[in-house]
């Protein structure tokens, strides 16, 4: 199931918001359980049973941690913890992928396939196995205690806002808003507000660019053109990120009306000035996770590996900083998705990451501020390409397009085709909307306020609030109108 459906947001949650507020605080949680486990099966049905069979799993690796009085039989816990969490990422997630890879080696060697059935990838696998692993590490590390209600680590786990796409929430960071958390009318209104937000950003902007999106890769690479290829790849870099912000404010929506206050997930990451900076605001809670449970133990490792203060004549430090960030990258690739361009994509930026640390970093830092927000944009949407593409061939001769080598005769397929007044408009809307144009005005609009005295912020703030509540109904309406009438856009993250 979606937030932005109209079953979702006419039936299922305005029937739970009711049922949520009329039962006791004490019931709540329980409530929420139950609730989640709806949530899931609606949309996945049986496979309700793999997100039920990590969370016992989990709870007890959790337990025999924490009891174990031998650090040894401790740490045999946690390595199968971590074990089954991995292994039943690989089971769902790439077992068709490896063995794609290994029938085209036994082709190659004159031997028999494998045969393996298409293997299902349970919604959010990705995301509800990450709560797991942070969980058990942070128990192994004793940064965090054993939750000794499973219901309480049931809902950690499932609980659904969160569940399908994040953001990937930290136990230790989120376990006392399970046991305890405030309900206030600021907090549902802000809920509310927060909610709309998203809806917009998924039905009106990236679901009117995703079809331009779908149409222009599905172009055979030789009849790509310069302008087609850019306008794919404009269309698909505000689309991924205006759905999957868009989803994330809905989450952060939903979990503020009920008393959760769950983490950011983006700051604006397309006025980046350098990829380094781009990860700093793109996807938060995945790169904070990636940074505490990847790159610093691998960092970690490097510098203990390395006797001396430096190797090859260079600092140990920076051998750590590049190999932690180089590998960090590779597996957020390899987490996005079973196929060779996201592994691409992750060693891309790891590669990126490396050069910025290496000196290419000190030259962007020179250059005007505009100049350093396209380095990092250009470079953004190179890794787009790879993203979107179904196999490396295809990225790299949609990129040749990009740059004026493609083959493309821009006579059956041409510019115009896919660029119609509504694309336009979005567009724009979301080019404007990928800068934090809304906060400086709010914050100008603030100054102006205080400027013209008490009785004049007064009428200041209510007439904002009144132009704010118009624009987030005219959003809803126009948001509901198109789930209505538009075609199903499922969120991009779902894939993952």
């Amino acid at each position: 199931m979606e937030f932005s459906s109209l079953f979702f947001i006419f039936s299922f949650f305005p029937v739970f918001i009711f049922l949520f507020f009329i039962l006791k605080k004490e019931s709540h949680n329980s409530f929420l359980l139950i609730v989640s486990f709806i949530f899931y099966y609606l949309g996945e049905g049986r496979f309700l049973l793999i997100l039920l069979l990590s969370i016992i799993v989990n709870y007890i690796f959790g337990i025999c941690i924490q009891k174990s009085n031998s650090k040894k039989i401790s740490k045999y816990i946690f390595i199968f913890g971590i074990v089954f969490n991995v292994g039943l990422l690989i089971i769902f997630k790439y077992t068709n992928f490896l063995a794609n890879n290994i029938n085209v080696l036994f082709t190659n060697w004159g031997l028999n396939p494998l045969y393996v059935s298409h293997i299902h990838l349970p919604i959010g696998i990705s995301f509800f196995t990450f709560f797991s692993i942070s969980y058990i590490v942070d128990v192994y590390r004793k940064t965090s205690s054993a939750e000794k209600n499973p219901l309480n680590f049931a809902l950690y786990i499932s609980f659904f806002p969160k569940l399908i796409t994040g953001p990937i929430t930290l136990y230790h960071k989120i376990s006392s808003q399970i046991l305890k958390r405030n309900i206030t009318i600021d907090g549902f209104s802000y809920g509310v507000k927060r909610f709309i937000i998203g809806l917009g950003k998924k039905t009106l902007i990236a679901d009117t660019l995703a079809p331009v999106v779908n149409q222009i890769f599905s172009i055979p690479s030789s009849s790509q053109t310069v302008g087609l290829a850019w306008l794919g790849i404009i269309c698909y870099t505000l689309q991924i990120y205006f759905d999957f912000s868009g989803y994330t404010d809905m989450a952060i929506g939903i979990g503020r009306m009920l008393g959760f206050k769950f983490v950011e997930n983006f700051n604006y990451p397309y006025i980046s000035t350098s990829i380094k900076d781009f990860w700093r605001r793109w996807h938060i809670s995945l790169a904070n996770w990636l940074q505490t449970y990847l790159f610093l133990p691998i960092a970690y490792k490097v510098m203990r590996k390395i006797k001396s203060d430096r190797f090859i004549n260079i600092k140990v430090e920076n051998w750590a900083y590049c190999i932690g960030a180089f590998f960090t990258m590779l597996l957020c690739g390899i987490w996005h998705g079973a196929n060779w361009t996201f592994v691409f994509w992750g060693a891309y930026y790891g590669i990126f990451l490396v050069l910025e640390h290496a000196g290419l970093g000190k030259f962007i830092k020179s250059l005007y501020k505009p100049f350093r927000i396209l380095y990092a944009q250009l470079i953004v949407m190179v890794g787009w390409v790879f993203f979107r593409s179904e196999s490396m061939a295809y990225a790299f001769d949609y990129l040749k397009a990009m740059f004026g080598f493609g083959n493309g005769n821009g006579v059956e397929y041409y510019t115009a085709l896919y660029l119609n007044p509504e694309v336009k408009l979005f567009i724009i809307i979301g080019i404007l909307g990928s800068f934090p144009l809304f906060p400086k005005l709010k914050s100008l609009y603030g100054k102006l306020s205080l400027k013209y005295g008490t009785t004049s912020k007064s009428v200041f703030n209510s007439g904002y609030s009144i132009l704010y509540t118009f624009y987030l109904i005219f959003v809803f309406v126009l948001s509901s109108m198109s789930l209505a009438v538009g075609t199903y856009n499922p969120f991009i993250y779902f894939r993952f």
